[in-house]
Parts: C-alpha cells; sequence; structure tokens
C-alpha cells in the first residue's frame, strides 16, 4: 500500500479479509481523499459509485488474553493511522482526531 498523500509504501504487517473483525481500514474514493471512517457522505456529494471504491485493512486489533476493552485498543489504532497517513481534512476526510482513547 502506498501513503495516501505522500505515496511512500507502508508496510502492512496483517493479513484481512471481509471476515476479519477488529480491524482499522483505510478506503480510498477516485478523487484521491483518503479516510479510515465511514465515506458514504463524501461518496453521495463527490457522484462516485461503489465500484470506485478502494480499501485496505491496515490493522487488525487482536483482543489481550488478559482481557481488556478492545474497543478502547481499536479507537488507539485508529488515532495513530489517522495520524501516520495524514488523513486529516483537508488532505483527508476525517473531520477529527483525538487523543482521549489513551486518558
Amino acid at each position: 500500500m502506498r501513503h495516501p498523500t505522500q505515496g511512500t509504501p507502508v508496510k502492512l504487517k496483517h493479513y484481512a479479509t471481509c471476515d476479519t473483525s477488529s480491524v482499522i481500514y483505510l478506503l480510498k474514493c477516485p478523487c484521491g481523499t483518503a479516510t479510515d471512517t465511514t465515506v458514504s457522505r463524501h461518496f453521495n456529494s463527490a457522484y462516485h459509485n461503489q465500484s470506485q471504491l478502494r480499501w485496505a485493512v491496515v490493522a487488525v486489533v487482536t483482543p489481550s488474553q488478559r482481557g481488556g476493552d478492545t474497543n478502547k485498543k481499536l479507537l488507539q489504532r485508529e488515532a495513530y493511522w489517522i495520524k501516520r497517513l495524514d488523513t486529516l481534512q483537508p488532505k483527508g476526510m476525517n473531520d477529527s482526531w483525538s487523543v482521549k482513547c489513551f486518558l
């Protein structure tokens, strides 16, 4: 996979399918804007269609053997990838980024 704004290679460490749960994913539209959240609003407003959608799983969050909050771990990894891939507006479609999940 290539970084959505810089074009540099990004090594993905996980194998995932459509059935894999607890994943962080990147969706990319034909206009080059990237996000890791719902893109339906953008796709509708930009008149894109489903066949133009490209996606990649960038991380798989595995539950800890000791338990813990998997949802919190997902939010932490999502925050990491939003920052790493620079998908905040105006370069991407993420309109916010928070470190609240790390507290």
